[in-house]
C-alpha cells in the first residue's frame, strides 16, 4: 500500500510541477559571453589551468578589446588586470566577480 500510495504522490506532485509557470531565463550579455568564451578557450588551451606569458599576454588582450559598458565593462577589465598584475597569484576572486556581475 505505501508503495502505491509513493507512486501516486510522485504522480501527483509531477502532474503538479507541470502547471507551476517557470521564470524567464536571461540570456547573458553578448559583452559577457565573449569575455566568458574567451577565458574558458584560454583554460581549455592551458594545462592543468595555468596561464603561460603568451596565454596571459593574449587573454589580456582580448578581454580589453571586448565593447562593454557599464559593471560588465568594469569587471571584464578587471579580470584582464589581474591577469598581467603580478601580485595576483589566484584569480578565483576575479572569477567569482565576473560570474555574479554576469549573472551566472
Amino acid at each position: 500500500m505505501s508503495k502505491l500510495f509513493s507512486g501516486a504522490l510522485l504522480s501527483a506532485a509531477a502532474a503538479a510541477a507541470l502547471l507551476v509557470p517557470a521564470a524567464p531565463a536571461h540570456a547573458q550579455s553578448q559583452a559577457c559571453a565573449a569575455a566568458i568564451d574567451a577565458i574558458n578557450a584560454a583554460v581549455d588551451a592551458s594545462p592543468n589551468g595555468t596561464f603561460d606569458a603568451n596565454t596571459i599576454q593574449d587573454l589580456h588582450g582580448k578581454l580589453q578589446s571586448i565593447d562593454a559598458a557599464g559593471a560588465e565593462k568594469e569587471v571584464i577589465l578587471a579580470y584582464a588586470d589581474a591577469l598581467v598584475d603580478d601580485s595576483v597569484t589566484n584569480l578565483d576572486p576575479a572569477t567569482d566577480e565576473l560570474n555574479r556581475v554576469c549573472n551566472l
